[in-house]
């Protein structure tokens, strides 16, 4: 039998059942999903191949900077074995030069010891010679003095190298070696040889 149901729209019983709103809200829902998905995987993929590209130029470079090392060490290297078969040769062809190794580097030293000297050189004393061997140190010089002094300006520098503090750290002694006279243009000249030795370090 057929029932027909007169009453207003407001009024009817309405069945239970899926409306069509909800189905459109969640498919709408996972197509934006998916088009997110969709999108992001290129996303991805790009910064990965950037990162990749990155790292890359980074690996050339450290690459080249460790060749550039490397070359820079053997050439180094090089000169090293140059240098040091340089002073096995010096050292073997003079035993002096060990103590003038040790010298070079304290040139300020010596430039103070040089003009220590200098400073207090007696009126009438020059040097001729001043010699660096083994572990002494050798200066060879003349005197000439007016009032036959020769003898006590020489003992007045000894006494000076013996107090002075550039030499006395230095050396163990100083020693008048040999006094010869001689005589030139009519003055007495005195030609001496002072030996200092060097203190063991």
């Amino acid at each position: 039998m057929i029932e027909i149901n007169l009453l207003p729209e407001e009024l009817k019983v309405k069945t239970k059942g899926k409306s069509s709103e909800p189905a459109v809200v969640n498919n709408s829902a996972a197509l934006m999903q998916d088009k997110l998905f969709i999108y992001a995987i290129p996303a991805i993929l790009v910064l990965f191949i950037l990162v990749h590209l990155y790292l890359g130029v980074l690996l050339l470079s450290k690459n080249s900077q460790l060749v550039s090392l490397n070359r820079k060490w053997q050439n180094l290297a090089a000169q090293k074995k140059e240098l040091d078969e340089f002073n096995q040769e010096s050292s073997s062809a003079s035993p002096g030069i060990g103590v003038l190794g040790k010298f070079a580097g304290q040139r300020v030293l010596i430039s103070q010891k040089l003009n220590a000297l200098s400073l207090h050189l007696p009126a009438g004393i020059w040097f001729n010679e001043i010699l660096l061997s083994g572990n002494n140190l050798t200066i060879k010089g003349s005197v000439i003095s007016l009032e036959k002094e020769e003898i006590g300006l020489i003992n007045r520098l000894v006494e000076s190298l013996k107090t002075l503090s550039e030499f006395s750290k230095d050396f163990s002694s100083f020693e008048l070696s040999n006094v010869q006279k001689r005589s030139l243009g009519g003055y007495d000249i005195a030609d001496f040889v002072l030996v200092g030795v060097l203190k063991p370090r």
